[in-house]
């Protein structure tokens, strides 16, 4: 790594504050600031960890009442814009040397979603990687005689596998099972699969990167609506999909209750630590029988860790974000573990030693491109969402009545959300216009945007 002056040649003890919501890696957390405080003994961390509803509201706190921590991150509801004209951060900068950058993955700075004027104001804690592949049970598909190994299967092809695999279980297990009660989970699930039919949609803004318009009622869409219609029809869901949450879904996977299951890299590390029987596997969406026409949008990897603009301490607290991505453990320690992966160059290939990880790895590379997002071309376009209001119910909502059964018309309720989208949306840009914000329309829509290719820095600046 860098080499970094703590500023602090009289090594006089400096306390350095710390709060976030890092849970799934709290003993590596831990045993990283155990081995900083040993490397550099006149900085002592006092390290808080909080569930990220518990810190949404306690680092909210701190920042109106001057005791924010020295390092602490961006609250997922808040945008960089916003948090730096509030003067929560301060530039990272000055206290990292130039090449500090040139250690991370491309797309891990951009104005507007870590990087505000050109300088850094927050790094992300790991990339932006979709949590919409889907993971198999081994022993449960052989039973019923199913093979996924050619992929991505298609529609007609998953659906069957599930009712094959439900057939066999004979009331033991089933083919699929979700975390109903969290519609981000159905949400989450809506905008990928269809995406990968070419719908263009995605979570940067409720624009359709296809066609520039809120466009939620596609064939694109309305073809992942059918399918799932179609594995509740058949009984392939688990009967208590709709009554549990994300956990309890992740939970009844691994005791074998389910043979598919929608979720993200983080169980793999759970399933390999409470079910070390558990055999499966990791494998890409399904696409419409006609085949793929997109690919899984992957938005810039979003702000998380900043210095406080308040804090005494700004070198030793850059020396401590030196540690944490370029140092010689905590990068490859959390992705050795199977928890995550990692946003500085080089330490995802040489520490991925789960197989699991290294098949969601290689399936996201394969099938996920980078997306283009309107803050990376304009930082005033989050100016709009101050003003925006999500429409009830959303497509995730709508995909939960559809698999309970309440929906029987799927495409009439997504082209009244649509058109619902389209006023709503056109009414907060207004509104962002009227408040002195110099943002349009246009800046949330990308005509040279191509569906199976990443959006790079040359695509923003072919842009008007």
């Amino acid at each position: 790594m860098a080499s970094v002056d703590p500023g602090n040649s009289s090594e006089e003890q400096v306390v350095l504050k710390i709060m976030d919501w890092s849970d799934s890696v709290k003993e590596i957390r831990e045993e990283f600031n155990k081995r900083f405080m040993e490397k550099y003994p006149h900085i002592k961390i006092e390290y808080t960890q909080l569930t990220i509803d518990q810190f949404q509201n306690t680092i909210l706190t701190a920042i109106k009442g001057g005791n924010a921590p020295d390092l602490f991150p961006i609250p997922s509801t808040v945008k960089l814009a916003t948090a730096v004209n509030e003067g929560w951060f301060q530039p990272i900068d000055p206290y990292v040397e130039d090449d500090f950058k040139d250690h991370f993955v491309e797309g891990t700075f951009q104005n507007g979603i870590t990087m505000f004027d050109n300088q850094i104001y927050s790094i992300p804690e790991n990339p932006s990687i979709p949590s919409s592949l889907i993971f198999y049970n081994k022993k449960l598909l052989q039973e019923a005689g199913v093979d996924v190994t050619k992929q991505p299967l298609n529609y007609s092809e998953f659906r069957e596998a599930a009712a094959k695999v439900t057939a066999a279980g004979k009331g033991k297990y089933y083919g699929i099972v979700e975390g109903g009660k969290q519609a981000n989970r159905w949400l989450i699930t809506v905008r990928d699969w269809a995406s990968l039919a070419g719908a263009g949609l995605n979570g940067n803004s409720p624009i359709s990167l296809a066609d520039g318009k809120p466009t939620y009622n596609s064939e694109a869409v309305l073809g992942v609506y059918s399918l799932f219609q179609q594995l509740a029809e058949d009984g392939s869901f688990h009967p208590k999909t709709m009554s549990i949450s994300a956990p309890e879904a992740r939970a009844l996977f691994g005791q074998g209750q389910a043979a598919f299951i929608v979720q993200g890299s983080w169980c793999i590390g759970v399933w390999n630590k409470e079910n070390p029987e558990l055999d499966y596997g990791v494998i890409a969406p399904p696409v419409p029988d006609t085949g793929i026409k997109g690919s899984i949008g992957i938005g810039p990897s979003g702000a998380w860790m900043g210095i406080s603009a308040d804090s005494k301490h700004p070198q030793e607290a850059a020396l401590y974000l030196q540690e944490l991505y370029l140092g010689d453990y905590y990068q490859q320690a959390r992705v050795a573990s199977g928890d995550s992966f990692s946003i500085v160059k080089g330490i995802n290939e040489a520490n991925i030693n789960v197989p699991q990880l290294q098949e969601y790895y290689d399936i996201i590379q394969q099938y996920g491109k980078l997306i283009p997002d309107a803050a990376v071309r304009n930082p005033s376009a989050t100016s709009v969402f101050e003003y925006y209001k999500d429409i009830q119910p959303d497509p995730g909502q709508l995909l939960a009545g559809t698999v309970a059964g309440a929906i029987k018309d799927y495409a009439q309720e997504l082209d009244k959300y649509s058109k619902k989208v389209d006023m709503a949306w056109s009414s907060s840009i207004e509104a962002a216009q009227n408040a002195g914000n110099q943002v349009k329309a246009e800046d949330f829509i990308f005509p040279n945007w191509k569906p199976m290719e990443n959006y790079t820095a040359e695509n923003y600046a072919q842009l008007p």
